[in-house]
């Protein structure tokens, strides 16, 4: 993998810039409990597409079981210590980080 992405970058490559958000449910989703973690959740789907979604939940156990994906996905769930991210490419008006 890391072949790849080196030969795709090639020799025109340069830096990136980067612009932070904060990562929290909107007004119209409350905010989470104190207790409530955020999990950086990557679903690898069987024919090679993947999804991503900042998840909140008390345990991981919580996501694992409200969760559908289709046989053969593999699920990658990172907990997020702190609700920053940054992005490349600044969000437009009506999308979300």
């Amino acid at each position: 993998m890391r072949g790849e992405v080196e030969e795709k970058m090639g020799e025109e490559s340069g830096p990136v810039t980067f612009t932070c958000y904060r990562v929290a449910p909107g007004e119209e989703e409350g905010t989470p409990e104190e207790n409530m973690n955020t999990y950086s959740v990557v679903v690898l789907l069987p024919d090679g597409d993947f999804r991503h979604q900042v998840v909140w939940a008390q345990t991981p156990e919580d996501i694992g079981d409200a969760i559908r994906v289709p046989p053969g996905s593999r699920v990658i769930m990172t907990e997020m210590k702190s609700t920053l991210v940054w992005d490349s490419e600044e969000v437009g008006a009506g999308q979300a980080p």
